[in-house]
């Protein structure tokens, strides 16, 4: 099922301890399951969203490989989302599905951008061919990752160059102690940082934090 140019990059994205990242724009309830189902089939992490919006301001934030719509209302909420992942990330391959029978849909999809448009509920089979075939274009377009962290991960991320302990960290940002450690582990895999110093320089090449935090030394 899966391509062999698609396998490489599932585990070149596996050793910087990153997935390919999938969002799901979820409105039309009707067909969840089986696209869930068939995402389950990929070594891929999902993220839902309820609505437009919220998925919008993840595309500004969060690496994404691939979007899928399933708007309640393909002419309006998914108008806006095809045509904000556009604005945002122009290689972001979208998956957009639409009505049976709605033609009108297909064609703003199809024109708007889509790498492809289905009827809903998708038959298994060509769904899976439409998510294979979008995340060879997602290698192929080798999409820049946009912030590695999220927005908890960079918080604690600052603390922590900043020489804060994870108990100080845990008081700061109102979390118990082992979350932080959770968030601490999460934050060296997804960087690539076996030490405080590899840590420093991937926060460096990757671009993060460019107002860089003066150490709690400097300040004393």
């Amino acid at each position: 099922m899966r391509s062999t140019e698609v396998e490489g990059r599932r585990r070149q994205a596996g050793s910087r301890g990153l997935a390919m990242q999938v969002f799901y724009a979820d409105g039309e309830k009707a067909c969840t399951e089986k696209v869930q189902a068939v995402l389950d089939r990929f070594d891929v992490e999902v993220t839902r969203f309820d609505n437009a919006p919220d998925c919008l301001h993840s595309l500004k934030t969060r690496e994404c490989h691939l979007l899928i719509s399933n708007a309640r209302r393909p002419h309006v909420e998914g108008m806006e989302l095809l045509r904000g992942a556009r604005d945002i990330i122009p290689p972001v391959p979208v998956v957009v599905l639409v009505d049976r029978g709605d033609i009108d849909a297909a064609v703003w999809a199809m024109k708007g951008g889509a790498v492809d448009c289905l009827e809903r509920p998708p038959e298994t089979v060509s769904l899976v061919s439409a998510i294979d075939s979008a995340l060879q274009v997602a290698v192929r377009n080798d999409l820049p990752p946009k912030r590695p962290l999220s927005e908890t991960e960079e918080q604690v991320l600052r603390l922590i160059l900043q020489g804060h302990t994870t108990n100080e960290i845990a008081r700061r940002l109102h979390r118990s102690p082992r979350t932080i450690e959770v968030h601490r582990h999460h934050i060296m895999r997804k960087l690539n940082a076996s030490s405080m110093v590899g840590l420093v320089k991937s926060c460096v090449r990757k671009g993060l934090l460019p107002e860089w935090p003066c150490s709690r030394r400097s300040e004393q």
